[in-house]
């Protein structure tokens, strides 16, 4: 995708745009129909309808999303991982199949449990080996529902999918949309999280649009991992009309599920099923605690644009408005006009950058600050929000007791800063203070005082009123102090000890000729020699 091609998030609402026609051929009929109206009153109405079409115009395309030029974001940040199991509970799943457990090239007969407790035994056996994770259950016949939040807890889990079976949920037919659906509402969208689905089933789908649920999880981030329980050869079962049919494992609607949502597809009537599952979960959690080192390398993206045409849209219809008004009025209208276009500025100027920092802010002021992480990397992606999200990261990341990453977030909020001053004169004082204060409380914790000491007196050369900095300032010279003190001691003190230990030695060695010396001869009545 190239930046100098305009593009649409949502394209098919262009289609809006051929409400056009019915409007010029309405033209055309007013015009054979012409009513005669005086040449001032006649050029405002042309004037106002042509604005007022300005604002259709400009307000479907805002809706449609238009992108175009390069944009700069950072590299994904994940952490941790959530899992939802899905699972199928309709009546095809409570099937006996008459098949074999493969494993390489043995087979192994399948002992004599239904579709649904084969999958249940896959999600068991995953649950207790996956400790990082948070699990959450959903489970869905003709309608999903989501029974379990995502949690921790394990054991929790468990319990739930001890108790599961095909009485749980009522309804008929299968309808994997709606299970999907639900296993996507365990999610939020501002966590950090990797996300995944373990879609438990035979494949089988009588209701719903798949299509949809899928266009949903790719658009969210939300993998799929598809584990398909039952033969291809099928059994017998009756429908809702009586009749006996064929129920079979769709397989090739389980690899698409996978395929298109980027997971695997799991055959879960293989003996090493689970612990396919297991060692795919393994690797996404190291993938995720290697990507949580945030890498700031560029990524290149094509700008949205849609702000500009909401713009162009108010405008329009306001002044689409104002030049129908009698002359007498104008001046009223005239200052409606301006209070409207002064609060349009003012909307303009809470950039989506600065909306992604509230949003990120009140994540952190709640203690959620995986959750944050998210979207103060999205508002580095504007510059007016850059600095702010840097300096916000910072706060997060010593929050989680990444010590490290937060001093390197505090330096690029600073270096940002340094850049703005340098073009745009603004000196930013208090994220300035902010940046070299924070510093300084982590390098003081952190023992290593000399560099604290020089981060607080950064913070008092951006604003010398701070008290906290000047008495963090004075702590840490002190801590200096007594650090050399302490220093200077251990060492006269190995000294002095060292000097103890010769006379202690020496003393004794005395003490031992004396006693030899003084002491009488032993009667001794052996050999001499």
């Amino acid at each position: 995708m190239t930046p100098n091609v305009i593009t649409f998030d949502h394209p098919f609402l262009l289609l809006l745009l051929l409400i056009f026609i019915p409007i010029f051929i309405a033209d055309i009929i007013r015009r054979k129909n012409k009513i005669y109206l005086s040449l001032e009153l006649e050029k405002k109405l042309r004037l106002s309808s042509f604005l007022f079409r300005l604002f259709l115009f400009f307000s479907i395309i805002a809706l449609s999303s238009p992108r175009w030029g390069q944009g700069y974001s950072p590299s994904e940040y994940r952490k941790g991982l959530d899992v939802v199991f899905a699972i199928d509970v309709s009546r095809s799943m409570d099937l006996h199949d008459t098949v074999a457990l493969t494993a390489g090239l043995k087979e192994i007969k399948l002992p004599d449990i239904s579709r649904l407790e084969r999958g249940l035994s896959i999600a068991y056996e995953t649950i207790p080996s996956v400790t990082s994770a948070r699990f959450a259950v959903a489970v869905g016949r003709g309608r999903g529902y989501l029974s379990v939040p995502l949690t921790y807890d394990s054991e929790a889990t468990a319990i739930f999918l001890e108790s599961l079976d095909i009485s749980s949920v009522t309804g008929r037919s299968t309808n994997l949309e709606s299970l999907i659906d639900a296993a996507a509402s365990a999610f939020q969208n501002t966590s950090a999280a990797k996300k995944i689905i373990i879609l438990i089933s035979d494949g089988e789908s009588h209701a719903g649009l798949l299509r949809n649920a899928l266009s949903n999880c790719i658009k969210e981030g939300i993998t799929i991992i598809t584990a398909a329980v039952g033969s291809d050869e099928g059994m017998e079962i009756e429908n809702n009309g009586g009749e006996s049919v064929i129920s079979r494992r769709d397989s090739a609607v389980m690899r698409m599920i996978a395929e298109k949502t980027g997971g695997i597809y799991i055959d879960g009537n293989r003996e090493d099923a689970s612990l396919t599952l297991i060692d795919q979960l393994l690797s996404l959690v190291k993938e995720t605690e290697i990507t949580s080192n945030i890498q700031y390398s560029i990524n290149i993206e094509i700008k949205q644009r849609r702000t500009l045409f909401i713009l162009l849209a108010l405008l329009s219809f306001t002044f689409s408005k104002f030049v129908t008004r009698k002359n007498k009025s104008r001046k009223k209208e005239l200052l409606q006009v301006t209070i409207i276009a002064l609060f349009t500025l003012f909307l303009s100027s809470c950039t989506e950058g600065k909306l992604l920092l509230l949003e990120a802010n009140y994540l952190n002021s709640k203690g959620r600050y995986e959750e944050a992480i998210a979207p103060y990397q999205k508002a580095l992606n504007h510059e007016d929000a850059a600095p702010y999200a840097e300096y916000g990261l910072g706060l997060a990341f010593y929050s989680l007791d990444a010590g490290d990453d937060a001093k390197k977030h505090y330096g690029n909020s600073q270096e940002m800063l340094e850049t703005q001053n340098v073009l745009s004169g603004n000196e930013h004082r208090e994220l300035r203070f902010r940046n070299h204060y924070n510093l300084g409380v982590i390098l003081f914790e952190e023992g290593n005082f000399q560099s604290a000491a020089d981060a607080f007196k950064e913070a008092l050369r951006a604003d010398p009123r701070k008290t906290d900095a000047k008495r963090n300032l004075e702590l840490s010279l002190l801590s200096i102090s007594i650090e050399s003190k302490i220093k200077n001691n251990r060492t006269d003190s190995q000294e002095e000890q060292k000097e103890i230990l010769f006379e202690y030695l020496r003393q004794e060695e005395e003490q031992k000729w004396k006693s030899r010396e003084w002491m009488p001869e032993e009667d001794y009545t052996g050999p001499d020699y």
